[in-house]
């Protein structure tokens, strides 16, 4: 429930948010860390490097941002959400630096759409141009609501994950599912701070609507086409599985998404009709309880504050 001065609230997260550190042990998990579907695997995987470059980005405009925040308790949550968001980063870089790199995959390659996207379309100099001051408020206005429509989705595959997906109850690597579980936890956890924002500092329900009309497409091409140059590097799955153009590939998927394992492509394109609503907000989006439910029983996060009490080294 939420009072009844709700709409007229700058921050509707209505519980508190905490950045917290982690430790995962990625000396034993496997490329294919979801047994039933090497396919999923390299699906969830290639998440790793758009987090990474993505999540950078929305510290840096968030940071941005803050100075025409005039509300303490978003400004509060806005500052929270940015350590939470560098801590995520910083996870998904040592699993992909520990852990997916020794499996010989070609990782510069990886980086590179995101990067171009991330760190030169959407740069404070977009594609190297200066813009006039005049505008400088509204293309932080619009970045902020990228950051906001990408929010609705990772707070979307956080109740997936949460609800749906039980990596480790259906015997996949306990490392891996607890890293992207533990993050989809606090995706559904601090989802209505980038929202918040965008509404804070002038979003409109027409800026909103255009900025997912793009968001959407381009997550989902982002998904699809890092998801093929991952397997298209696996050697141990059927050629067949490896190119966007064969049946084989997307049955794969379809395959896993049936087993409750990953999303299916259509998914990351039905998902986003709710931000299209004019009523629309992330508050009802996600359960809190499941969240911080797992929150409060991950390993990395138990790892990690053992680690600081010495109990293990």
């Amino acid at each position: 429930m939420y009072p009844n001065t709700f709409k007229d609230m700058a921050s509707k997260t209505l519980w508190p948010l905490f950045p917290r550190r982690v430790a995962f042990d990625w000396n034993h998990s496997p490329l294919h860390w979801i047994p039933q579907s090497p396919l999923g695997s390299h699906a969830v995987n290639h998440f790793s490097f758009t987090l990474v470059r993505g999540e950078y980005f929305f510290c840096r405009i968030f940071n941005k941002a803050l100075p025409f925040v005039t509300d303490e308790k978003l400004k509060k949550d806005v500052e929270t959400f940015i350590r939470q968001e560098a801590i995520h980063a910083q996870a998904h870089k040592e699993s992909i630096e520990k852990y997916i790199q020794r499996y010989g995959i070609d990782t510069e390659k990886q980086y590179e759409r995101v990067m171009e996207l991330f760190d030169y379309m959407l740069a404070d100099k977009p594609f190297g141009k200066v813009l006039p001051q005049r505008m400088q408020k509204s293309w932080l206005l619009f970045r902020v609501g990228i950051v906001a429509a990408a929010e609705h989705y990772t707070c979307a595959l956080g109740q997936y994950v949460l609800t749906k997906a039980h990596w480790e109850e259906k015997g996949c690597d306990p490392a891996v599912s607890d890293l992207f579980t533990w993050h989809c936890a606090e995706e559904v956890e601090h989802r209505t701070v980038a929202f918040d924002l965008f509404e804070h500092l002038g979003g409109s329900y027409a800026l909103r609507a255009a900025i997912m009309s793009i968001v959407a497409p381009i997550f989902t091409y982002l998904m699809v086409k890092g998801t093929q140059e991952l397997a298209a590097v696996d050697q141990t799955i059927p050629k067949s599985q490896q190119t966007l153009i064969h049946p084989n590939f997307w049955r794969e998927w379809f395959k896993a998404s049936a087993q409750g394992l990953v999303p299916s492509p259509v998914w990351f394109i039905t998902i986003a009709k709710n931000f299209f609503k004019p009523a629309y907000h992330p508050f009802y989006e996600g359960s809190t309880e499941l969240a911080l439910d797992y929150i409060n029983r991950s390993p990395a996060v138990k790892l990690y504050e053992e680690i600081q009490k010495g109990l293990v080294s």
